[in-house]
């Protein structure tokens, strides 16, 4: 016998009656499915998406289990959309070059070792940020505007080599 248990009939908990000896409850709102088929005549309880806890009971054998799944969902958002910068540099025979007022930096935004390697770096106005004060990226408003602060590649400092008041772009 076999029941599916539709989220939404019972918001905190849905209870499925599958025999007169059996009986499976999931607290949970998403899809379970639940058989009493198993092996050994005890319930298996079945649930995808959302981990969840499920407890099973059957009276033929008095039996208490509690089964866990400990699988994960991952969801990515971003407040705002990754900015798009104009790209430069490259060990190219016509290296593209940056407008007047922009430099080019590797793109910390994708993976690789960036102009070191042949790739192409993005051209950025270089803003002020992080230093000994920890000053944030902003607008226009002075209000923080989400972009990231990196280490300057025109100075000697390396934030990752002890110098803790290195200042950085925004990017």
């Amino acid at each position: 016998m076999i029941a599916m248990l539709v989220p939404g009939l019972l918001s905190s908990a849905a209870f499925a009656v599958l025999a007169s000896s059996v009986v499976a409850a999931a607290t949970t709102n998403t899809p379970t499915l639940t058989s009493s088929d198993a092996p050994g005549g005890t319930t298996t309880c079945v649930s995808w998406g959302i981990p969840t806890g499920t407890t099973t009971l059957s009276t033929d054998t008095t039996t208490l289990s509690t089964v866990t799944t400990t699988s994960s969902t991952v969801i990515s958002t971003s407040l705002r959309p990754r900015p798009t910068y104009q790209p430069c540099g490259g060990h190219r025979v016509k290296p593209k070059v940056c407008p007047r007022g922009q430099i080019c930096i590797d793109d910390p935004y994708s993976q690789g070792c960036g102009l070191a390697c042949d790739q192409s770096g993005i051209c950025v106005k270089p803003t002020f940020c992080g230093g000994i004060a920890g000053l944030v990226c902003k607008d226009g408003k002075g209000k923080p505007d989400g972009r990231l602060c990196v280490d300057d590649p025109r100075d000697d400092c390396d934030p990752k080599k002890g110098g803790a008041d290195c200042g950085g772009i925004c990017v």
